[in-house]
């Protein structure tokens, strides 16, 4: 199985579906109690210029992944010890915002947390901080650039009811961020720190990406570059989210680092009760269905039971993980034990192709045999 996989990933690679992959996967209980995976890695950090292999030391953009590595991981926990209430209101967490929003006083975490508190999807509030402070943005304070860009969200209304229906929402995240910790790097830090040799971090813009590509080169360090983008360079070592990027690297969507490594050890921390405990675990991965049939958990996505998301067949409706729009995912079936991650660049250099979709798919369907 690993040949086959390792073969899989190789021919897309050949054919530019990104320039580098890392992928592991198996039995949830025997990373937990042995350490052993079966693990791949192929290609280069990039094919726009000269770069170094994929290895077990290249650092991945995990895009969306950081929902749950970060944000919900710091929501359990808050949970779990008391310090918040899953059905606590806007209105007792966010009263200033809700003064600027009255219809979403009855916002809970819960709907922030299953993308069912009637917000919009998503919006470019990098266009408005590009407007503000035009070329000088990548060395503007981080406090300024959250100051203003959450000014332009505080100003966005709902577009459904609360409760209606489920719409995946960066600015939910983005609120439930604001809600959860006023320096997410340094709590979240703090928990993966009770993860044993865990290095998923978050990596603030100080830079122009070019500065940045030289510091990594500097520092020898291997890490997946991401889109050539048009108006920022050839992405390396800062984030590709551009909301996330302009408000300085950090958020509560977007914006975390790491290795394959990493996201494993994030999986034994997650299911070895390190940081928060099962019964935790279970309460967040309750499903919630909207009335057209769309299913979250609580911070967590779950596979469509028709088998036409990013897992086929191969995985049960008891699954939960994510996915991220630079070309990651993560899942792990509650039912049979297995786990799976696939870390890529796919959207290098470009963010339109697609192929991924299919790519995903055809990597789970061959781990399980289906």
């Amino acid at each position: 199985m690993n040949l086959e996989v390792r073969s899989l990933l190789e021919t897309a690679v050949q054919n530019r579906i990104g320039s580098g992959m890392a992928a592991s996967f198996g039995k949830i209980d025997t990373l937990l109690n042995h350490g052993e995976t079966h693990d791949c890695y192929v290609g280069r950090e990039s094919h726009l210029t000269s770069s170094g292999l994929v290895t077990a030391a290249t650092v991945f953009d995990l895009a969306s992944l950081s929902k749950i590595l970060a944000t919900t991981l710091l929501a359990m926990k808050q949970v779990e010890i008391g310090k918040i209430s899953l059905d606590q209101s806007l209105s007792q967490s966010l009263p200033e915002y809700v003064a600027q929003n009255p219809d979403a006083k009855d916002i809970t975490l819960r709907d922030l947390l299953t993308h069912s508190s009637g917000l919009p999807a998503w919006r470019p509030f990098y266009e408005a901080l590009k407007d503000r402070f035009g070329s000088n943005l990548p060395w503007i304070g981080l406090d300024q650039r959250i100051q203003f860009f959450d000014q332009e969200l505080d100003r966005v209304p709902l577009e459904n009811s609360v409760g209606e229906k489920i719409v995946y929402s960066d600015l939910g995240f983005l609120l439930l961020e604001r809600v959860l910790s006023p320096d997410l790097n340094q709590d979240v830090s703090a928990l993966w720190g009770q993860v044993s040799e865990l290095k998923l971090h978050y990596r603030p813009v100080v830079s122009d990406s070019f500065s940045e590509r030289v510091r990594i080169q500097n520092r020898g360090e291997s890490v997946s570059m991401t889109e050539l983008c048009p108006w920022r360079g050839l992405l390396q070592g800062q984030v590709h989210d551009d909301n996330c990027w302009s408000r300085g690297g950090i958020g509560g969507h977007a914006g975390v680092f790491g290795t394959l490594s990493d996201v494993k050890h994030w999986i034994r921390g997650l299911f070895s009760e390190s940081i928060v405990s099962l019964k935790t675990l279970r309460e967040f991965s309750t499903e919630f269905q909207d009335g057209t049939g769309n299913r979250r958990a609580l911070g967590f996505d779950l596979p469509p039971k028709d088998g036409s998301g990013s897992t086929g067949n191969a995985f049960s409706p008891n699954t939960i993980g994510h996915l991220g729009f630079t070309g990651t995912s993560l899942w792990m079936d509650l039912d049979s034990g297995d786990y799976a991650v696939l870390l890529t660049n796919r959207v290098h250099p470009s963010r339109d192709d697609l192929r991924i979709r299919q790519l995903r798919r055809d990597f789970h369907e061959w781990i399980r045999g289906k």
